[in-house]
């Protein structure tokens, strides 16, 4: 009855998959969903791949342990959205590419975007791997399967997910994920509170510290959890695609705000269900704290289905960023973002970029076996956090004051950065937060280049006047 209530949604799904594939004709329907999203299309591509493990199996897990610092995750994504609706998203969409390096290449040139690329496929593949971590746990958390069946089981249903119509589908599938999934949480929480966890109940019997403090892990962790949810929300190529698909400017910015307020609740839902099962006294493998909670509280029809809605979510959420990963690689390092694509080219791109996803899906699915059992959201802040942490600024720059950072600055403000990022936890210094350090870095880079710019121009305009 289990499996019955499972498969039932999943059909569903399926359904709605290929009847969104059937219009699939061109490389640009597959990357941009043929420029046509509607404002909850363009919601739904946003939500579809930021919402996931992380938000829902990750939450719960890091709620069990640490309550409400667990909120980080979609609170941070929310308030980055929010600010890339409103000031950023129509730049963005008025400029008519596909790919974040190539809006950068327009600006400061080939190198910068390449390693542009790089930087955000190297994030966002660790956040697939987070996505694996959840939906391996999601599968041994019910059925006795073992870590290499669970990971190839899933894997092959990311791939069926992406290869049944790419973003165009996928606009229609986020927006079922989405109505689904708050449904599912609404439910559970709500027979969280049926069961006995009631709110009076839990901040009576939970201390404050860690569970009812949003800094529990500590301020620095936090704060740099949130900053690296902001950052990473802007630098991360599926959640820019969603904006590019938009009909209009107009659209793109409507639909990125909605996701904004959508996201939020969602994480309290999910901290809610985790402080419960931690005031039951259940113990168990954090991991496997929200299939747990699903299979003993709901009969097994509906437990199927709620499970099923779990697992889409985060099937989806893993489809999406490999997908943008895949048409970074293909558009930006195989055929250099063309704005205009020959028909010789269509095949071509799209057979590119099905091999490309192939190759991250299975890549992600050994890594995520050997991470097996580690913290979801640990690697999920720490994605986002390498996405943005060199691109961030340069980008903020190219579109709200273009032309004011020359190139070779921009460079090296993307370069060190990311280096920084990566030698602060080897000096030994404990007191330096990584993220931090590297963001300072590269924001210190991008000021001193557009003084600089600056300076020459005005001594040029002197020069001309003489």
């Amino acid at each position: 009855m289990f499996l019955a209530g499972a498969i039932f949604l999943v059909v569903i799904f399926v359904i709605i998959s290929v009847i969104a594939s059937r219009n699939i004709k061109s490389s640009e329907d597959y990357s941009v969903a043929g420029r046509s999203a509607t404002i909850s299309g363009v919601s739904g591509i946003i939500m579809g791949a930021l919402v996931g493990g992380a938000s829902t199996v990750g939450t719960v897990q890091m709620a069990y342990e640490w309550g409400l610092s667990a909120w980080w995750f979609t609170l941070g994504a929310g308030i980055g959205c929010l600010i890339l609706g409103v000031w950023f998203a129509k730049p963005l969409r008025d400029s008519g590419l596909v790919t974040i390096p190539a809006f950068l290449k327009v600006h400061y040139g080939k190198s910068l975007s390449q390693v542009s690329m790089l930087s955000s496929s190297v994030g966002t593949f660790i956040s697939i791997i987070a996505q694996f971590l959840a939906g391996v746990a999601l599968f041994r958390g019910v059925f006795p399967l073992g870590l290499f069946q669970a990971s190839l089981i899933f894997g092959i249903l990311v791939l069926g997910f992406i290869y049944l119509g790419g973003l165009k589908s996928y606009s229609q599938i986020g927006k079922a994920k989405i109505a689904t999934l708050y449904l599912t949480l609404f439910i559970c929480s709500l027979f969280a509170v049926l069961g006995g966890s009631t709110p009076v109940g839990l901040l009576q019997d939970l201390p404050f510290n860690p569970y009812f403090n949003i800094f529990g892990r500590g301020i620095s962790s936090d704060v740099g959890a949130l900053i690296s949810m902001i950052v990473g929300v802007f630098c991360t190529q599926i959640y820019i695609q969603g904006i590019y698909a938009a009909s209009d400017s107009r659209t793109a910015r409507k639909g990125v705000i909605l996701a904004s307020f959508l996201m939020p609740p969602l994480g309290l839902m999910g901290i809610y269900i985790g402080l419960s099962m931690k005031y039951a006294g259940v113990q168990i493998n954090t991991s496997q704290a929200l299939p747990y909670f699903i299979i003993h509280t709901f009969p097994a029809p509906v437990a199927g289905i709620l499970w099923a809605g779990i697992l889409i979510t985060v099937i989806g959420a893993a489809a999406g960023l490999s997908l943008g990963i895949s048409t970074n690689i293909v558009m930006d390092l195989f055929f250099h973002s063309p704005l205009a694509i020959d028909e010789a080219s269509e095949f071509k791109i799209l057979i590119v970029s099905r091999i490309t996803v192939a190759f991250i899906v299975v890549s992600a699915a050994y890594v995520g076996t050997i991470l097996n059992g580690s913290m979801i959201l640990h690697w999920s802040f720490l994605s986002m956090g390498l996405r943005g942490v060199g691109t961030f600024f340069p980008l903020i720059v190219a579109i709200l004051w273009p032309g004011s950072l020359p190139g070779n600055w921009a460079l090296i403000s993307v370069i060190s950065g990311i280096s920084v990022l990566f030698a602060v936890p080897f000096s030994g210094n404990e007191t330096l937060h990584p993220l931090f350090t590297g963001l300072i870095t590269s924001g210190a880079f991008v000021i001193a280049g557009s003084i600089h710019s600056k300076q020459n121009r005005n001594n040029l305009n002197r020069n001309s006047r003489r």
